[in-house]
């Protein structure tokens, strides 16, 4: 049996989960991509702001519980004139932004026992307030636990799922962000399934998951 730390993630007002490719059309994606669960998890444990020292020790997943409501937003924003000089051009520049309204996700971490009980502790008592996406899209974590599982091949799942499965949205994320140069980072992108929101996905071929209360939860590299 393996331990994995579950918890839920509740936006009380909303969530945006921007492309890091947009300028002044902010697209988001449905679900919080895993560099920004894992820089989540790095707020409540009180590390400095883009450290992921031990990123390789962790697995993530998730179940979107739900939806939300989708809505786009327009700001009028000052633009610098020129990026090397910090003077403002008086004409303001149209930001749309993307939306999410009241969503809700169950999160899944996979990592060393230690870890997940350091983690179980600081998502309870965080060191930074803790949110998704932008610094004002505030979270409540919901009943932070360690379970137990015994991996197994199963033949439909709850969470997202990595690669192409029928009758899902597919979503390419940012998976994995390397430093590139001291001002540059690099991203690599992972393919997502994501099931109908409440529905599991039927799998055309046996994947290795996790049962984890009634549900079966696939984490990255999970292939069966």
């Amino acid at each position: 049996m393996e331990k994995i730390l579950t918890f839920g993630v509740i936006c009380p007002f909303w969530a945006s989960f921007r492309h890091p490719s947009t300028v002044n059309v902010h697209v988001t994606y449905p679900f919080p991509p895993p560099p920004t669960l894992y820089g989540m998890l790095n707020a409540a444990r009180g590390k400095p702001q883009d450290w992921n020292k031990d990123r390789e020790d962790w697995q993530l997943s998730l179940v979107v519980e739900s939806n939300g409501e989708f809505l786009e937003t327009f700001s009028k924003i000052l633009k610098p004139a020129r990026e090397d000089y910090p003077v403002f051009d008086p004409m303001r520049t149209i930001l749309m932004r993307q939306k999410l309204v009241k969503v809700h996700y169950s999160i899944y971490l996979k990592a060393k026992e230690p870890l997940l009980v350091e983690a179980q502790h600081a998502l309870r008592t965080p060191h930074w307030p803790l949110y998704l996406g932008e610094s004002d899209d505030v979270v409540d974590i919901i009943n932070p636990r360690l379970v137990q599982s015994q991996p197994m091949n199963v033949q439909q799942a709850h969470s997202i799922i990595p690669g192409f499965v029928e009758g899902c949205q597919l979503v390419n994320v940012p998976f994995r962000y390397t430093e590139a140069t001291r001002k540059q980072w690099q991203v690599e992108r992972q393919i997502y399934s994501l099931p109908p929101e409440g529905k599991a996905a039927a799998l055309t071929e046996p994947r290795l998951a996790y049962p984890i209360e009634g549900r079966n939860i696939i984490f990255n590299g999970n292939s069966g």
